[in-house]
């Protein structure tokens, strides 16, 4: 039996509803949409492990892709694993991940719960507990040796994400919405029901009478992404629904696919990365191309080099393009990137804000700045901050090593090199083979220093 109805902690009286299912009346969706899943699904998944792991939130939508994807595996040889996370953010958000628990064993489909653990932001919780979620889910995969994680994001979410996106300013990238295909670290993501309308999601589960839970949340007219899915719902009335905008998305897919191969030439050719973080293209030839392959181009950065998951406004790219294009180039700043000339190259490396400061002790295996893979050695009992070097650690070594002048480093780069800290200033700077020669203290070094394959 389902648990009760849920309570919700976002206010005092919002709770949380486990909609009973009733059957639809005919079999239609539930002979059909199993069987059109095969076909999306079929041709990427056959390759796949044995085990395929389901984002599985217990609403609608999830649970639907759950008992879809469960049936399809079970034809094929495989297995699914579904994983709820309990951000608690809600006060029954336990109940809630163990009333998914309960459904889905009646099903003998196997299922986690992960927990989001810590404080939580005051501002942008939304944002922080969607990050949080792919985080732990892809963690787990990591750990399990599940290469592909699914989730449920269907028609009406992509249409919503186009109209967000489009109110934002957005250029080709951001209106191509989501892929169907991407990657969290080295986990892929697909999303199969991005055709698929979440009508047609809750008949199928009406006619296995599955139940699902409402998240409150969902219509707390607060979070923009409620307002705009109450315009999606307005324009269905009026006779403009999801499926007519659809082929609009579709075709800015198309053309940001057809912009990413035009990109991939470009880089291929033209674009050197270096194990500092940093790249170097030539100038003449980047101010030569359309601006809309510029500004793809500067996408490619921001995800690379400034280690951004979404690309910058269109207003931000397009005056960007205008800076590139001046005779007089002063550099600039986008997406977490800085751009400077140096002899007929465009420099890119990282802007110093938002570079992290973490306390790292001996054993330690850590991704830094979503650029680097850093191992820690030394005493198990030492302890020191890995940060970025910045004005004030290298002015500290320069002058213990005045030498590292010389080094064929920029400035802006040198600044952004991962480097210890204890309590008597700069431990240890890699990659400019910086040690402090009277290491009294922690004795901590960096083991490990790889700057990571997607850069």
């Amino acid at each position: 039996m389902p648990r009760p109805t849920l309570k919700s902690s976002l206010s005092g009286n919002v709770y949380a509803q486990v909609v009973n299912s009733a059957p639809s009346g005919g079999a239609v969706s539930q002979r059909s949409l199993p069987s059109e899943f095969a076909r999306l699904v079929s041709p990427y998944l056959e390759i796949a492990s044995e085990k395929i792991a389901i984002a599985v939130s217990g609403g609608a939508d999830s649970m639907a892709l759950c008992l879809l994807a469960d049936q399809w595996a079970k034809a094929n040889g495989r297995r699914i694993v579904a994983l709820t996370v309990n951000h608690g953010l809600r006060e029954n958000a336990k109940d809630e991940a163990f009333t998914v628990a309960d459904w889905l064993a009646a099903r003998e489909i196997e299922h986690h719960i992960l927990t989001w653990l810590g404080d939580k932001p005051k501002t942008g919780i939304q944002a922080a507990a969607r990050q949080a979620r792919y985080a732990l889910m892809a963690g787990w995969c990591t750990e399990n040796e599940v290469a592909i994680l699914m989730t449920a994001h269907h028609l009406e979410d992509q249409i919503e994400t186009f109209l967000l996106r489009m109110e934002r300013g957005s250029g080709i990238d951001g209106l191509a919405c989501m892929a169907e295909i991407s990657k969290i670290e080295e986990i892929t993501l697909y999303r199969p029901l991005l055709g698929i309308s979440k009508h047609r999601l809750r008949e199928y589960l009406n006619d296995l009478e599955q139940n699902w839970i409402e998240d409150p949340s969902n219509q707390n007219p607060v979070y923009r992404r409620t307002k705009m899915r109450k315009l999606v719902e307005q324009l269905e009335e009026g006779g403009l629904d999801a499926k007519r905008i659809a082929p609009l998305v579709e075709h800015f897919a198309e053309l940001r696919g057809r912009l990413a191969e035009v990109v991939s030439v470009f880089f291929e050719n033209t674009v050197s990365i270096f194990p500092e973080g940093y790249a170097s293209t030539r100038q003449d030839v980047f101010r030569k191309l359309p601006d809309p392959i510029i500004e793809r181009i500067l996408v490619q950065f921001t995800s690379m080099i400034g280690a951004k998951p979404y690309p910058p406004r269109n207003d931000r790219l397009k005056r960007a393009v205008q800076q590139i294009r001046k005779k007089q180039f002063k550099g600039f700043t986008l997406g977490g990137c800085r751009y400077f000339l140096k002899n007929h190259e465009i420099m890119i490396c990282r802007e110093m804000r938002g570079l992290p400061a973490v306390r790292v002790a001996a054993g330690d295996h850590l991704i830094w700045a979503d650029m680097y893979e850093i191992e820690i050695q030394g005493p198990k009992r030492g302890v020191a901050e890995l940060a970025a070097l910045g004005k004030k650690g290298w002015a500290e070594i320069v002058r213990k090593m005045p030498e590292l002048k010389e080094n064929s480093l920029i400035y802006p780069i040198r600044l952004t090199l991962p480097a210890l800290f204890d309590a008597q200033g700069v431990l240890e700077v890699p990659q400019l083979n910086y040690r402090r020669k009277q290491n009294v203290g922690t004795g901590l070094s960096i083991g490990k220093l790889r700057l990571r394959a997607s850069h």
